[in-house]
């Protein structure tokens, strides 16, 4: 474990076995590289507390997002390394050591001059080390064509490594044998952006991936860019202290390159719908703002077109809350017979998850989801989701057009009961 002095060290030795006072120093070791693993020197890291607790025990509990502040900040030395200092009476929460409360967060981050960035939110209890935050070396960039824009990137950042002074966490598996476990792997999430406004998420793109104009719509000034994120655990027995645990996040975020606009407009654009405050309907009008579906999640929400047309393409921005898995986007001439015009997946089909994320890690990870300082929350399961699809059936001109929230059975058929809670704009292409 690195020290700011030997005299630091040395303190630490003669209050090895003596339970931390409450002013007494803790320190958070670091180091910050750029994307081609140099150091940065004289960087600023900025680092903040949250007080927010969060129970750890059975639940299930609704995690909410943090309130971070100000605590401090640190300056890189040319080899790249830092270190936060915090009081020990800042770090513990009054109720610990109850097992089931996490002590409070910090979160540590830096920006380039590009705009990319990475920073981490952890808990601890006694000195430890960071895992290195180098910037994502991402190679994103966009080519266009005459079938339009393609985005290249490079390959997800790499599985935090312990540092030399700590270890993995063990766990076990199916037969009961101790074995490391490894923070999740990151994978690579796009955004499209419009302003400071999510516009789309693609959930593990590939590269190239074609930016859809149907997605792009007519939004005057669209950017992508690409997130990651891992969460692990690693443990700690420095030379004259006591065992502590580090439990981290880390969020990658790339520079964001500009897109050129779509320039399609929605045949729903201006549409009724129901349901619907009194003043026209907020998922029709064109813009990104999120807007609930009322006081209670609902199952469906309907648009009615001025007049029928024969939708061709689907695309879905900001749903969010209630139970959904996806959606049936369904037609009609009536409003009384409706037939299936496109099926939406908020989590692409046979996607496999990374290993790890299971009990405790999945509780931590739903909890820091909106520790980003950079951007919104970060989450595959919980979203926001966004999503298009072309349509599949040819159900001729339809007046209305149902967006109705499904959950999915062991075969993949759609199942109803599924609410949504949120939604920022639903858009039919002719």
């Amino acid at each position: 474990m690195r020290h700011p002095s030997c005299l630091g060290f040395f303190v630490l030795l003669l209050s090895s076995g003596c339970e931390r006072l409450q002013d007494e120093p803790v320190f958070v070791y670091g180091r910050l590289e750029r994307r081609d693993g140099t150091p940065v020197s004289g960087g600023v890291v900025p680092y903040a507390r949250t007080l927010h607790e969060v129970p750890m025990g059975e639940g299930p509990y609704v995690y909410e997002p943090p309130d971070f502040t100000p605590y401090a900040e640190s300056t890189t030395e040319p080899s790249g390394d830092f270190f936060l200092e915090m009081r020990y009476g800042d770090v513990e929460s009054v109720n610990t050591p109850n097992p089931w409360l996490q002590p409070y967060r910090f979160r540590a981050s830096w920006r380039d001059e590009t705009g990319a960035a990475v920073s981490t939110s952890f808990t601890f209890h006694d000195d430890v080390e960071l895992p290195t935050l180098r910037i994502w070396d991402s190679q994103l960039a966009v080519t266009t064509g005459a079938e339009g824009a393609s985005v290249t990137f490079a390959s997800a950042p790499a599985v935090p490594v312990p540092p030399l002074t700590g270890e993995y966490a063990m766990t076990s598996d199916e037969n009961q044998t101790v074995i490391p476990a490894p923070p999740t792997t990151p994978e690579a999430m796009l955004f499209m952006l419009n302003g400071a406004q999510p516009l789309f998420r693609a959930l593990i793109p590939t590269s190239p991936w074609a930016a859809s104009r149907y997605v792009l719509e007519d939004f005057p000034q669209p950017t992508v860019m690409l997130r990651a994120v891992s969460v692990g655990e690693f443990w700690f027995f420095p030379l004259g202290g006591k065992y502590t645990e580090l439990w981290f996040r880390m969020d990658w975020r790339t520079e964001e390159v500009p897109l050129a606009p779509g320039g399609l407009v929605p045949a729903s654009r201006g549409a009724t719908c129901q349901p619907s405050p009194s003043a026209g309907c907020p998922w029709t009008d064109g813009r990104l703002d999120p807007v609930s579906l009322g006081s209670k999640p609902v199952e469906s929400l309907v648009v009615t077109l001025p007049e029928p047309r024969k939708p061709r393409h689907v695309v879905v921005r900001g749903a969010e809350g209630g139970n959904f898995s996806g959606f049936v986007l369904e037609g009609s001439e009536d409003a009384e017979q409706w037939t299936q015009l496109a099926v939406l997946h908020n989590v692409p089909e046979r996607y496999i998850p990374p290993p790890r994320l299971s009990p405790p890690w999945r509780g931590f990870e739903e909890m820091t989801r909106w520790d980003s300082p950079f951007d919104g929350q970060l989450s595959f399961i919980k979203g926001p989701h966004f999503l298009d699809a072309p349509v599949t059936q040819d159900a001729g001109p339809v007046r209305h057009v149902r967006l109705r929230a499904v959950g999915f059975n062991h075969a993949g058929d759609p199942m109803p009961g599924a609410t949504m809670a949120t939604l920022a704009e639903l858009s039919l292409f002719e």
